[in-house]
């Protein structure tokens, strides 16, 4: 996960624990559906593959196991050492194919290293506000190989996306130090700024029953979605063709009702 340096309360990494139950290993479809992509983008063009927000490293490490060779950029450094930690207890083949780099998705240089593929997985593209949207896109064409592809995967945004609810409440499925968690949000949605802003509080429940759960972690951030329209528009402006969709990891089209939107491209212009 990524906030922009310039407009986050505190650093992802103070949550980074509880971010790992809740969104566990990559697998399955969503494993599949970038295992797939890669290897597609791989047969044009020859190249390593980098992940933009890559927070602990879920899809780059699934993507290790598969035989690509990733790199993960992400702005926590506390993420960041998760991810190297989680790469050292893989076998040496796998950790040899992965690298990390702190870095933000808006500004960043890898050298002169060309990707075959650059993304930003799961939702992360929507903690970027308008302009940081545009320069996000920007990076990508930079670091892009000639005939590489660029993914962009969001949700598509529902009426619920754009009303505010308090005290939205659920458990985490897996437990966390072999307590279960209760994760609590409260969601604004502020039209001028298209900033849906969620407040998260995780308790834990396990302790003396007696006793009121404890809160274990907080944490604060802001996404800026778009519908796919508006999504596609703005890939067509900086440059790229979309040349697949997407609405679910499996591979169905964007409908109402999708899941996901998601967005494969190819740059149109020289950058």
């Amino acid at each position: 996960m990524y906030q922009r340096q310039s407009e986050r309360s505190e650093d992802w990494g103070a949550i980074a624990s509880l971010y790992d139950i809740e969104h566990p290993a990559c697998r399955g479809d969503e494993a599949r559906f970038w295992h797939d992509r890669a290897t597609e983008a791989r047969a044009t063009v020859e190249g390593p593959i980098l992940e933009l927000a890559s927070g602990s490293g879920r899809v780059c490490l699934a993507l290790a196991r598969k035989g690509h060779l990733v790199t993960g950029l992400e702005l926590s450094s506390i993420m960041v050492e998760r991810a190297t930690a989680r790469s050292l207890k893989l076998s040496s083949s796998i950790r040899d194919r992965t690298s990390w780099v702190v870095g933000d998705m808006t500004n960043f240089t890898l050298g002169n290293r060309a990707f075959s593929l650059v993304f930003v997985a799961f939702n992360s593209f929507w903690l970027l506000d308008d302009a940081g949207q545009d320069e996000c896109l920007s990076m990508m064409r930079r670091h892009l190989a000639p005939g590489g592809r660029i993914i962009i995967d969001v949700f598509p945004p529902t009426v619920q996306d754009y009303t505010d609810e308090d005290s939205i409440t659920q458990f985490l499925g897996r437990k966390w130090h072999g307590r279960s968690v209760l994760r609590v949000k409260d969601y604004r949605y502020v039209v001028e700024s298209n900033a849906a802003i969620s407040d998260v509080r995780y308790y834990s429940t396990d302790r003396d029953p007696r006793s009121p759960a404890s809160m274990i972690g907080q944490f604060k951030y802001t996404l800026h979605p778009e519908s796919p329209e508006r999504v596609e528009a703005r890939l067509l402006r900086a440059g790229f063709t979309v040349i697949e969709t997407f609405g679910e990891y499996r591979g169905d089209p964007i409908s109402p009702g999708s899941a996901r939107a998601i967005f494969i491209a190819t740059v149109t212009q020289p950058a």
